[in-house]
């Protein structure tokens, strides 16, 4: 290769990685054009948007000052009674439920009835009624007779006892009785009426809870 070959390729490869080297004075203008780019972008757009801070009032005119406002508005900490969240160690007390609502879940039970019979009491005569429940049962019970007193005992007979052993739950004279019991242990539960006048009573007897009807 001659020597003007040579220099010929080496003043094509020097044409082809030439760099444009700009100016000191260049570079700066550039730096300063972009820090009043930045300057104006802050204060027209930053500011009012993320702090409400609108001190030309063109964030309010573009309605950039709503967004901050909003901001303020949904944030945990300009509310924190109403956003706060329960630790592991808060205990959360709900409302007791009414008599009611307890009335409506026990509805609602499987095996649960309800029943409403009369029950003939003759003149001068006692006679017994009784419910068979499995122990801690729950019965509700409401009876009255049609206008005279009767002498009666609530009383529950264990299941299977041949003993002839029972506990009563209430002994008195009345004319109504209303209430409830949990029974303490299988068996018979009810009550004996004994009619001491020369007129037969009629007792109206309502139960509510899971038994069946010896009668």
């Amino acid at each position: 290769m001659t020597d003007k070959t040579q220099n010929q390729a080496h003043h094509s490869m020097s044409s082809t990685i030439d760099i444009p080297v700009h100016s000191n004075t260049t570079l700066l203008k550039a730096s300063i054009a972009a820090t009043v780019i930045a300057a104006v972008v802050l204060v027209t757009a930053i500011l009012p948007a993320e702090y409400n801070i609108d001190p030309t009032g063109i964030g309010k005119s573009l309605g950039l000052t709503k967004i901050a406002t909003a901001t303020e508005t949904n944030s945990p900490s300009s509310n924190p009674q109403q956003h706060a969240v329960p630790s592991k160690s808060t205990i959360v007390i709900s409302q007791a439920p009414s008599v009611a609502e307890i009335k409506e879940v026990r509805a609602l039970v499987t095996g649960l009835r309800q029943d409403t019979v009369e029950i003939v009491i003759p003149a001068g005569k006692g006679l017994e009624y009784k419910l068979l429940l499995n122990a801690g049962e729950h019965l509700e019970y409401d009876w009255r007779t049609d206008g005279s007193e009767l002498y009666f005992d609530f009383h529950g007979e264990p299941q299977g006892d041949k003993t002839g052993f029972y506990e009563s739950f209430a002994i008195t004279t009345s004319d109504q009785m209303q209430g409830t019991l949990t029974t303490p242990f299988a068996g018979a539960h009810g009550w004996y009426w004994k009619n001491k006048t020369s007129e037969p009573i009629t007792v109206t007897l309502t139960t509510k809870g899971a038994y069946l009807i010896k009668g």
